[in-house]
């Protein structure tokens, strides 16, 4: 008897175990094209593992679609932008919504990428300054900051059209530097009155230079840094190729439905709040 019972038990083993082994190599494989420079929404940690508000977000989704295996494909910004553009990769995480601008250079000229998911975080784009320039009324953005000295990322356009017009007729000082924490360094130096910056971004570094004791070694002046004003709110999508999307990635639609399904039930639950406040607070 004992025996029997036993063989069953080695039986139901192997079955769960050949279900299992069997659903895994079957799991059809998805890569997404992502960058990992820009904490806390998708960075390398000291540990060597990519992680971030985005990427946190997408694989506990993930990990409840048995039928996908997610991997992200790291590199620049503008390579990810292009490989989504060409049908190479078969999606990008986290693009703002660009469907009437992020178009196919041949005719007819449509988006290159489509759908874009439900949006899985919300951006906001802020002007940090020396408190002392704010003693002035600057609610106005960009006009009430003429005659001030900026200092942002290099590459990046958030700043937007105005801005970038009255830099042109020398109306705004403008210095670009490497990256975001390049900037607090050169505000508290006073070499320039304000940046235009994603606000999570900057207050992250801020806090780990506070922690680190870096914040007070660069501090020497006593400047004191306040959030001006919000310049625009935008929301992080994941977004999918839509280029020879049909036979390169059969499967995007299935994926996409089940994804938006997943993230629309984290967002209900209250687990995607909980994955932001892990990084953000």
């Amino acid at each position: 008897m004992e025996v029997v019972f036993h063989t069953r038990k080695v039986i139901v083993f192997l079955l769960i175990y050949f279900i299992s082994t069997s659903v895994a190599f079957s799991a059809q494989k998805v890569k997404i094209s992502t960058y990992d420079v820009l904490p806390p929404f998708a960075f390398t940690d000291a540990e060597g593992k990519l992680t971030g508000v985005y990427i946190e977000i997408v694989k506990r989704a993930a990990s409840r679609m048995p039928n996908y295996a997610v991997s992200f494909s790291v590199g620049p910004w503008s390579r990810a932008k292009r490989d989504v553009k060409m049908g190479v990769a078969f999606a990008i995480l986290p693009p703002y919504f660009h469907a009437h601008d992020w178009l196919t250079e041949t005719k007819p000229k449509r988006p290159y990428i489509w759908p874009y998911s439900l949006p899985l975080f919300t951006q906001r784009d802020v002007v940090i300054c020396n408190e002392k320039v704010l003693t002035a009324s600057r609610t106005v953005y960009p006009d009430d900051y003429q005659g001030l000295t900026f200092a942002m990322w290099r590459g990046d356009g958030r700043a937007g059209v105005i801005f970038n017009q009255m830099v042109e007729e020398k109306k705004i000082d403008l210095y670009l530097l490497n990256d975001v924490k390049s900037v607090i360094p050169f505000l508290l130096a006073k070499r320039a009155d304000c940046t235009v910056t994603p606000r999570a971004p900057f207050f992250w570094y801020l806090k780990r230079m506070k922690e680190s004791g870096k914040y007070q070694k660069y501090n020497k002046k006593g400047v004191v840094l306040k959030e001006a004003i919000v310049i625009s709110s935008n929301e992080g999508y994941l977004g999918y190729t839509d280029i020879n999307a049909e036979k390169n990635f059969p499967f995007k639609k299935d994926f996409s439905i089940k994804f938006d399904i997943e993230i629309y039930k984290m967002k209900q639950s209250g687990e995607i709040q909980g994955i932001i406040d892990s990084f953000i607070k």
